[in-house]
């Protein structure tokens, strides 16, 4: 399906890794699990807002510390592995046992501390982000990256969607804040195994006999944003996706919402189920976008991501109750998928020089600075003018993502053909 024997194993290896990995992450959602856990902990609207600003912020920030220490390619998935083990993963540990020990600490102090091992969590993620997507590229060639992408992210999806129903099972099923506890220490135990999966990889750069591209150095990187910012389609998709983003920085809210009398007052568990239907969502929307992006090109998953924010958010406007929460969840898992696969891939391939890493760590960065502030402006504004307001405001950033991508961005795959032709 893949290509080789070689390939294809690393494939089936791929997506297996990937699989663990979204189960893991559905146990303990930022926008289900930790919001209701924090609103619980008596935090505030700002503080729940915190947590898009923590994602928008450390999911990227770092990449440019990591593209430097990971730009080897030589024993990079010995370094990204231990990275995990040793880095990443202990804070779910660590985030658990605050939980267990809760009676050790005031309420207003576990809050900040949960807040802060996410925020750590989410830093190490980033270190290696960028890293992570440039040594698959690395691994699979352009004309099966998004297919396998979207296999992959579909398991993992899938995956998640029992790994969210199983956290809303277990918060119904065991008294008081210990739920939370469990779901952290059982994330953490899987991501563990995960990441080991991801040792049976054969990666051609370990061979002795590799010829591998020469290390990234400060001057090259500082070369290739530049070169990348000089290109205008680079940049018009970069508008786009900051657009689509301010338009979805208030994902965390939404549970509270569908908490509040307005949404339907629903309980923790019904919210942490229904929020099962992202991952679902998004594991249907991953195999199709992966698939139609490797056909026709990725800008065509990034009109369909940023249409159904528009979608979504109306129907968030319309609507309250346990059906619309599953229906809400699993659309904002289709402008997940899109957001994930079609922008990487777009990332990916419009990338003007050699060091891809370079490329991919200047378009997250660009896109993410301008997103730090706009979950804790969400906050304040929900405390000022209620949620339905920042919907609303929401609504129309997505609605200008959508018309500036249909109408300014281009496809990259396009614009390379032209380039040949020209230079016939």
């Amino acid at each position: 399906m893949f290509g080789n024997r070689a390939t294809t194993r690393n494939a089936v290896i791929f997506i297996s890794g990937e699989a663990f990995w979204g189960f893991n992450s559905s146990l303990i959602a930022s926008s289900t699990v930790l919001a209701v856990l924090l609103s619980e902990l008596g935090a505030s609207d700002r503080v729940i807002g915190s947590i898009g600003a923590i994602e928008a912020g450390l999911m990227v920030l770092p990449q440019i510390i990591g593209m430097y220490f990971f730009s080897s390619r030589k024993n990079r998935k010995r370094n990204l592995i231990i990275w995990h083990l040793v880095v990443m993963i202990p804070f779910l540990f660590i985030s658990g046992g605050l939980i267990l020990f809760e009676n050790s600490f005031p309420a207003s102090i576990l809050k900040w501390a949960l807040l802060t091992s996410y925020a750590c969590f989410m830093g190490s993620i980033g270190m290696i982000a960028g890293v992570w997507m440039d040594w698959l590229a690395h691994l699979f060639e352009e004309k099966i990256r998004g297919t396998l992408m979207g296999v992959a992210f579909f398991a993992s999806a899938l995956l998640g969607t029992a790994g969210g129903l199983a956290a809303g099972l277990i918060i119904k099923a065991v008294e008081g804040h210990a739920a939370y506890a469990i779901l952290y220490i059982a994330a953490g135990v899987f991501a563990s195994i995960s990441i080991l999966t991801f040792t049976f990889v054969d990666d051609p750069a370990d061979s002795s006999e590799a010829v591998l591209p020469k290390r990234i150095t400060p001057a090259d990187i500082i070369y290739s944003f530049r070169e990348s910012l000089k290109d205008a389609n680079f940049k018009s998709f970069l508008i786009c996706r900051i657009l689509a983003s301010f338009g979805f920085c208030i994902i965390p809210f939404i549970a509270i919402y569908f908490k509040s009398t307005e949404g339907g007052s629903l309980s923790n568990s019904v919210i942490v189920a229904c929020g099962a239907a992202l991952t679902l969502g998004a594991a249907i929307s991953n195999l199709l976008l992966g698939r139609l992006g490797d056909k026709y090109g990725h800008r065509l998953g990034v009109i369909v991501g940023t249409a159904m924010q528009v979608i979504t958010l109306a129907i968030l406007l319309a609507g309250s109750g346990q059906t619309f929460c599953a229906i809400i969840y699993f659309c904002i898992g289709i402008c997940a998928s899109s957001a994930f696969i079609s922008h990487t891939n777009m990332l990916l391939e419009s990338c003007p020089h050699e060091f891809r890493i370079a490329h991919l760590t200047v378009g997250n960065l660009i896109m993410s600075i301008p997103l730090i502030p706009a979950p804790f402006v969400a906050g304040l504004l929900a405390e000022s003018f209620g949620l339905r307001t920042i919907f609303i405001i929401c609504l129309m950033f997505s609605t200008a993502s959508f018309a500036w991508c249909v109408f300014l961005v281009k496809e990259p795959r396009y614009l390379r053909v032209i380039d040949v032709q020209r230079r016939k």
